[in-house]
């Protein structure tokens, strides 16, 4: 097991054919962007792995003992033990390819492998991931806005009705307060809500 370098892509390694596991670290050992920090021959000692080593990428087989690549590819995903999980496949293996891409894999690489297209193809799935996990940020905090909306939308109702305020007015007072408080706007509304009952009661 390696010791990871920040300033390096690392790389977890998993096939039950030595002779696929040597040639991978060999061909990373010639790029200086790149680090093998852990190796396994089969999908739970890969799962284990990149439990404990959280590598950039897992490279995969799809045909694994003890645990298949495509079960280790989605427990390595859904627990976040690596970024980006690329599959290495047979061509017979193909009919598995889709099982592995649903499984959340970003892509594959086919044996034998052709060494000119191994760092080009890892670099796509890479940046892959990266636009994925950028989009799944942007959806939950558009998520998180879309539940807020409700409660902001009352308050500044509320606000426009009691204290005469125009609908710009008031979003910027629920605004201003949520940055002077470190609070959510969503979490003012409720206590601007809260009060503004309270005084008609």
């Amino acid at each position: 097991m390696g010791v990871k370098d920040a300033n390096r892509t690392t790389i977890f390694l998993a096939d039950d054919d030595i002779t696929v596991r040597r040639t991978l670290k060999s061909v990373f050992a010639g790029c200086p962007n790149y680090q093998v920090v852990g190796t396994a021959s089969n999908g739970m000692d890969a799962v284990e792995g990149c439990k404990q080593l959280r590598p950039d990428v897992a490279l995969l087989d799809i045909q694994m003992p003890l645990l298949d690549g495509i079960a280790a590819a989605r427990l390595i995903l859904q627990n976040g033990y690596a970024k980006c999980v690329v599959m290495l496949t047979a061509f017979s293996d193909r009919a598995y390819i889709q099982d592995a891409l649903d499984a959340g894999a970003f892509g594959y690489l086919t044996k034998p492998f052709e060494p000119e297209k191994i760092l080009p193809t890892l670099e796509l799935c890479i940046h892959r991931s990266r636009e994925y996990y950028l989009l799944s940020k942007e959806l939950k905090h558009l998520d998180r806005r879309a539940e807020e909306r409700p409660a902001v939308d009352q308050a500044k109702l509320m606000l426009m009705e009691s204290r005469g305020m125009t609908e710009d007015e008031a979003y910027q007072y629920i605004r201003e307060l949520s940055l002077r408080k470190n609070m959510s706007m969503a979490k003012i509304a409720q206590y601007v809500i809260a009060r503004l009952e309270s005084s008609h009661d």
